[in-house]
C-alpha cells in the first residue's frame, strides 16, 4: 500500500454488503499445452452438472455470451481474473455450500496438482461463477504496488497510483524514489494511463480487458512453449 486509505476497508465491505474486494485485474488461464481449453471445459462441465448451466458473470469479457458453453479459451481468451496478492473476502460467504461444493469438486479432481490451476484463476472463477457481481468491488482509490522477482526493478507486477490522487505524476515520482527505489528512466516504457489511472505494469496490458489477450510468456515467446500470459491492469 503506497498511500493512506481514509476509511476502514472492512467497514466499507460490511456497510455496502461487499463479499469480495480486489485492487487489480489480471488475465490468466489454467493453460498447459497441449490442452488449452481443459480448465474452461472443467468449468463448463461443472456448471451443467451442478448449476443448471449458470455461468454467473464469467462471460462478461467473452465475445459470445449465449450460455456457459461459450466459456472457451477461443471465445474468452485469457480469463478475466483478480490479481489476488491483495483481496478482501467475506469468509462466511465462502463457507456457504455452493462455494464449498465447487472447491471440493476442484480439489477432488486432482488437477491443481498436475496443471497450473492456481489460486488466481480458482478464486476468480469462484467469485464470477457463484457470487453476485453487485457484491464485488474493484478498489482504485488508493495507490498500490506488487512486484515478483528482482527488487531492483519492476520484474513482474504493477504499480498503480490511486484514482483520486490530486497530483498523480508527483505522487508517482515520490513512491518510485521513496518506496520502490526504482529508476524513473528505466521504467518509462512500462508507464501508461489505464482508464484514467497512472499505471506502471509489466507485462504491459494493452489488451488486458479484452478477450484478445496474448498467449505467451515473454521468456518463452520463441521457444514454442505456450504458457499463460497474465496481463495486469
Amino acid at each position: 500500500l503506497l498511500s493512506e486509505i481514509p476509511y476502514n476497508l472492512f467497514g466499507f465491505m460490511e456497510h455496502f454488503g461487499v463479499n469480495y474486494g480486489y485492487r487489480n485485474i489480471a488475465r490468466e488461464t489454467g493453460l498447459i499445452w497441449p490442452h488449452p481449453d481443459q480448465y474452461n471445459a472443467f468449468i463448463r462441465d461443472y456448471s451443467q452438472l451442478k448449476l443448471n448451466g449458470s455461468a454467473g458473470w464469467l462471460l462478461d469479457t467473452c465475445e459470445q455470451k449465449s450460455s456457459v458453453l461459450d466459456f472457451t479459451r477461443e471465445n474468452c481468451g485469457e480469463q478475466y481474473g483478480f490479481y489476488n496478492n491483495f483481496f478482501i473476502a467475506n469468509i462466511d460467504r465462502f463457507l456457504e455450500d455452493d462455494v464449498q461444493s465447487f472447491l471440493g469438486h476442484l480439489d477432488d479432481s486432482g488437477n491443481i496438482f498436475v496443471n497450473r490451476w492456481n489460486d488466481l484463476i480458482i478464486q476468480s472463477t469462484t467469485v464470477q461463477l457463484l457470487l453476485k457481481k453487485e457484491n464485488t468491488f474493484h478498489f482504485t482509490g488508493w495507490s498500490y504496488a506488487h512486484n515478483s522477482g528482482f527488487n531492483s526493478s519492476l520484474h513482474y507486477g504493477i504499480l498503480q497510483v490511486g484514482r483520486f490522487n490530486e497530483n498523480p505524476v508527483q505522487h508517482y515520482y515520490e513512491v518510485m524514489d521513496r518506496d520502490m527505489d526504482w529508476s524513473i528512466e528505466e521504467h518509462m516504457n512500462m508507464l501508461y494511463m489505464n482508464n484514467g489511472i497512472l499505471t506502471l505494469s509489466n507485462p504491459a496490458p494493452e489488451t488486458c480487458c479484452s478477450s484478445k489477450a496474448g498467449g505467451l510468456w515473454p521468456h518463452t515467446a520463441n521457444s514454442g512453449i505456450m504458457t499463460p500470459n497474465p496481463m495486469i491492469c
